[in-house]
């Protein structure tokens, strides 16, 4: 249970985050784990976050962008000049945010594509098992009606000896033919009528 909650809180967004700036290799792999970690709806949530935290930390260089287009006064708007002069943000945090949208972009993809595969093998795993099913049910159901013959064929079955050669033969009718010198012999009445009554 402790492992468990330690490696939830290793996997958060925040540490993650952190680990993706400082650590890139090893932020990858708390990413890779978090995937395993957490259900698929978190798992699409993830690259989901990354892109939006890249995509707001690009909010200030897409802004003087656009005021450079339309040839606004950037010096109106408190801090802005700081944030787009600090060496921090133009080149760690822009650097930081591309590496976040590659990163978010390349995970949604692949969290996609293995969502529908494993949804795919999911699917072809419960097929599988419910044709075995049907398969087996099919040959039960086939041997208990072949069961179910011969133990008709087993009631309806006498021994009548042969008058010629003295053999004894079991007959499921009234005429057959004896077995080992191949003549027809045929149940008495009085011999059939006495086997019906014991039953």
């Amino acid at each position: 249970m402790n492992q468990n909650r330690f490696l939830k809180i290793l996997c958060s967004l925040p540490i993650l985050l952190l680990m993706l700036y400082f650590l890139p290799f090893l932020g990858i792999c708390l990413l890779i784990l978090r995937c395993f970690i957490y259900s698929n709806r978190k798992r699409i949530t993830t690259p989901i976050i990354l892109i939006v935290v890249a995509i707001l930390i690009l909010i200030p260089k897409g802004l003087n962008i656009i005021f450079n287009m339309i040839k606004f006064d950037s010096s109106v708007i408190p801090y802005y000049e700081d944030i787009m002069n600090a060496e921090i943000y133009v080149v760690d945090l822009i650097k930081y945010s591309k590496f976040l949208l590659t990163v978010g972009v390349i995970f949604l993809i692949l969290s996609v594509i293995f969502s529908k595969l494993f949804y795919k093998l999911q699917n072809f795993i419960s097929s599988y098992i419910r044709r075995q099913e049907q398969r087996e049910y099919k040959i039960s159901k086939k041997n208990d009606l072949i069961m179910k013959e011969k133990r008709e064929q087993a009631k309806n079955t006498h021994v009548v000896y042969c008058p010629y050669c003295g053999a004894d033969n079991l007959l499921t009718s009234n005429i057959g033919t004896c077995k080992y010198c191949r003549r027809k012999i045929q149940v008495k009445e009085k011999q059939f009528s006495l086997l019906f009554k014991n039953r």
